[in-house]
């Protein structure tokens, strides 16, 4: 009986981990820099230990500027994108927002779909989270690009400083290998339980 114990055991630590599996490189900036991100437009961030979301680093942004992350995608796949961003209050009233988005795009970099999250809309001067959902990769799909920023445009100035952290994007298990392992699990549990008797 404590074999089987074991066994279900390893069986639901491995599920877990492969449905927590985040497939961004440093998403939670606790390197200290920029591993894995790259600068979308303006060198307007940087790490801080300022106020992260958790951990000891966020990135912040002063001013202008976003920074992404590109992992591979597979067509018809199933991901989840969150990520955490506090936007302070002010700014001007138009013409400026911060954002954090998953971008799907095909073999030669066009973009097919995107899923966008606007945080200036959100409860300012705190973390809020931004979430996708489960989304569908759609037909053709190579790659996903995980972004994030503050844009602005003509005079506007932007609420700042921004900070981002704790992003996380992973493919949620297909249902068939769910149904499999629970057909598993039962087998086993039902063995133990004929076994015993």
């Amino acid at each position: 009986m404590r074999q089987i114990a074991i066994i279900i055991a390893a069986l639901a630590f491995s599920l877990s981990s492969y449905a927590s599996a985040n497939l961004l490189t440093n998403g939670g900036f606790e390197t200290g820099d920029f591993t894995g991100w790259e600068y979308a437009w303006n060198d307007f961030n940087f790490a801080t230990t300022g106020t992260p979301h958790s951990g000891s680093y966020a990135t912040r942004n002063y001013y202008d500027g976003g920074m992404y992350q590109t992992v591979t995608a597979t067509a018809g796949e199933t991901y989840q994108l969150t990520g955490w961003a506090f936007v302070p209050g002010g700014g001007s009233a138009t013409g400026w927002g911060s954002y954090i988005e998953v971008q799907f795009l095909n073999a030669s970099g066009a973009l097919l779909e995107k899923q966008n999250i606007e945080m200036q809309t959100k409860t300012r001067s705190q973390y809020n989270l931004a979430d996708t959902g489960w989304v569908v990769a759609p037909d053709g799909t190579v790659t996903a690009r995980i972004e994030f920023g503050t844009w602005k445009s003509g005079t506007a100035v932007p609420a700042n400083p921004t900070d981002f952290d704790d992003f996380n994007f992973e493919a949620v298990p297909e249902p068939s290998s769910l149904i499999l392992l629970g057909v598993g699990l039962f087998g086993i549990i039902g063995f133990a339980t004929r076994k015993r008797k």
